[in-house]
């Protein structure tokens, strides 16, 4: 059995229906999904869809770049107000740091870090894990994780790309990473030492899918089937039977989830 610890069932690149993607992806032996949450109105899509199905499960948060047009007090109430509606809500996210050309932000990085300080207070307040979106934001997620370590906040870094001393901090701080298809790219192999070094209950496994496809299928659309793709690329890095890393990893995102 294996668990897509974050995918997004409901996207624009597809054109089949969430069901049919679940189907698919179960006669590949995935089982269980988080449906990943990225704005207001996408955490409501995410949470319609767990709702429907009982092997999905979602989260909602706001992404560094969406909902800009709002406040962050309206973005508060809106994610208070669903959080309240749904049991198949298990984590706050994504959020973190999208640090890309100025050009391409919608929001600054002072802004950035308010958005996400106000998810992390709220994933404190509800108990709930925090899933950490970050991209070239190493330097802002780790002070912030160090601000509230000693808070009651835990999570996981999803789509982990950084380097062993970045990760190392993280784990210290008492989170999870997850790793996606960029540890199958020939570029992804300074991701390699993470995967290698990473304790065996501490790490998760992911597609983001229909992003990032793993190697094989570049270029086309990704979709939670390929999350065992992954999982056989962290058993070849580990040296571990493939079994063994399909179990833990399912053991350790349930683990922080508390899906059972």
């Amino acid at each position: 059995m294996l668990i897509d610890s974050h995918c997004h069932l409901i996207h624009e690149d597809y054109k089949e229906a969430p069901e049919k993607i679940i189907e698919d992806s179960k006669k590949e032996g995935v089982d269980k999904f988080i449906t990943i949450g990225t704005s207001v109105e996408e955490s409501r899509k995410m949470i319609e869809v767990a709702e429907r199905n009982p092997e999905v499960f979602c989260t909602v948060g706001i992404f560094p770049q969406e909902n800009s047009d709002k406040s962050l007090e309206e973005l508060e109430k809106s994610l208070e107000e669903q959080i309240g509606k749904s049991k198949k809500i298990i984590a706050v996210g994504e959020c973190g740091m999208d640090i890309v050309e100025f050009s391409n932000m919608k929001r600054s990085i002072k802004d950035q870090v308010a958005l996400f300080e106000m998810q992390i207070n709220l994933a404190i307040k509800h108990k709930l894990p925090i899933v950490i979106h970050n991209r070239n934001g190493d330097k802002c997620i780790l002070e912030l994780l160090e601000k509230y370590k000693n808070s009651g906040l835990f999570g996981v870094n999803h789509c982990f790309v950084s380097n062993w001393k970045t990760a190392k901090k993280i784990l210290d701080l008492g989170f999870y990473i997850s790793f996606s298809g960029v540890i199958t790219y020939p570029s992804g192999k300074n991701i390699l030492e993470v995967v290698e070094k990473v304790p065996m209950d501490r790490f998760l496994v992911e597609t983001d899918a229909p992003y990032l496809a793993p190697e094989g299928h570049r270029g086309e659309i990704n979709y939670p089937k390929y999350v065992r793709i992954v999982a056989k690329k962290v058993a070849e890095v580990k040296q571990k039977p493939y079994d063994e890393i399909e179990r833990i990893s399912y053991e350790n995102t349930c683990r922080l989830f508390k899906l059972f």
